[in-house]
């Protein structure tokens, strides 16, 4: 494979700030071994699900995970906190059947209650609310998403329910939203903190390392692990779930077209500026309009907001892009709460959104000693642990319906040549952000 010349980076503060875990210490890269079973590339949900599986299944195997920078600073932490049951965007995921919706739903159910059974079972104290998730629509041209995510659920027996009025804005704290199609399955986390609470528990045979970049991988009977700290590294399989810095390793190309997306959270609300939110208790929402505004009401009392699209062709954004988008998410969050516009934003990000083309995941076995995993689209927390997880059963030779489903669902789209891409992505994501209006 090829030499690594981009990474992961860190711009702007997020959920890490606000996690209890925050200055938690990993293993020390000084006790890095030359040998290893199993050799996990990046840190994130997919390498947590990877190797939660795998120390389960191989209970002596010696595993190794390495993370380019710290757990949880990295994209896997800087999202919307959202933790999805149902399928997300419904008819917007290209050719997403009926069937592949059920049966997303049932993996997604799945690797929630994995992870709500390692968290209950560890018996860490992260942030992990089963508070449900609203689809909220600000205008009546938004409803087309709401009825086609009813008539799904509806057919796939899933409950929810419809809000508008005064009962939606006594569960909101703002008169802003029409209407609103809940469903309870969602879970609303803060990311960073409940990705490190689980790696500090992970079996005695896992070894979790981080600031520790990967600078190349060459395979062969056993894989060769080269780090940007000198060492060497070998190992009977290693795994890469890097997302779209996957390209780097060259074991695709052009099949990730990563979307950035930027998030503020306000300070803490005082005890007089919660009377706005009197009653309410923390939630959540996406927006009726997929480039419009998601929101959070935390429980450490802050909004969230994100919005604010543009493509990521360097996988990376910039302090300048961030500066730029905070005018958008302050426009966001005193729209809907005029009375608190006087509340500044004390911490905010730019981060990634891990797609491909056509919304499909990336699992494949490279060769007999590297395969990698990746989620394909926006809901990407049950996807991305999902697909680890099953990574690591297809590695360790157990097949099952749910895993024939991924391989065959793993089909991802190679991206047109640039300059194109980024020039047509660039166009589609100023006239997304154009149709949605006041959905921002």
């Amino acid at each position: 494979m090829r030499t690594v010349k981009r990474y992961p980076t860190t711009t702007g503060d997020s959920w890490l700030e606000m996690s209890s875990y925050k200055n938690c210490q990993f293993l020390d890269p000084k006790e890095i071994k030359e040998n290893y079973d199993y050799v996990i590339v990046g840190g994130g949900y997919g390498g947590y699900g990877v190797a939660d599986r795998l120390a389960e299944l191989h209970p002596e195997a010696k595993i190794a995970i390495f993370e380019a920078i710290k757990i949880g600073n990295g994209d896997s932490g800087k999202n919307a906190g959202f933790i999805i049951d149902v399928p997300h965007n419904f008819g917007d995921q290209g050719n997403t059947t009926f069937e592949e919706n059920e049966m997303y739903y049932h993996l997604n159910t799945s690797i929630i209650n994995r992870l709500q059974k390692n968290i209950e079972d560890s018996g860490i104290d992260v942030d992990w609310d089963h508070c449900g998730k609203y689809l909220c629509c600000a205008n009546e041209k938004s409803y087309k998403m709401m009825e086609e995510e009813a008539r799904d659920l509806d057919k796939m027996k899933v409950e929810y329910k419809i809000y508008e009025g005064e009962e939606l804005a006594r569960r909101t704290g703002t008169h802003y939203y029409k209407k609103a199609l809940y469903t309870p399955g969602t879970l609303l986390v803060n990311p960073a903190d409940v990705l490190r609470g689980l790696f500090t528990v992970m079996p005695k045979n896992v070894e979790v390392y981080e600031n520790v970049p990967v600078m190349r991988v060459d395979e062969g009977s056993q894989a060769t692990i080269y780090l940007l700290n000198g060492k060497r590294v070998t190992a009977n399989v290693c795994i890469i779930t890097a997302g779209p810095f996957m390209e780097e390793f060259g074991v695709c190309k052009r099949i990730f077209c990563p979307v950035l997306s930027y998030g503020a959270f306000t300070r803490q609300f005082t005890d007089r500026e919660m009377h706005t939110f009197e009653g309410v208790k923390p939630w959540g929402c996406t927006s009726g309009h997929p480039a419009g505004t998601t929101v959070r009401l935390t429980r450490d009392n802050r909004i969230f907001v994100r919005n604010g699209f543009t493509y990521g062709t360097s996988r990376t954004t910039s302090h300048q892009r961030i500066r730029w988008a905070i005018g958008k998410l302050r426009r966001a969050f005193e729209a809907r709460w005029p009375e608190l516009k006087h509340v500044n934003f004390e911490y905010v990000y730019g981060g990634m959104i891990n797609m491909t083309f056509n919304f499909r995941p990336f699992m494949i076995r490279h060769s007999s000693s590297v395969y990698c995993s990746a989620s394909g689209e926006g809901a990407g927390v049950c996807k991305t642990a999902l697909c680890g997880h099953y990574l690591a059963e297809w590695i360790s030779g157990i097949q099952s319906d749910e895993l024939r489903f991924l391989q065959k669902i793993s089909t991802p789209k190679h991206l047109p040549p640039e300059p194109f891409t980024t020039i047509g992505a660039t166009i589609r994501l100023m006239w997304e952000e154009f149709r949605a209006g006041n959905e921002i």
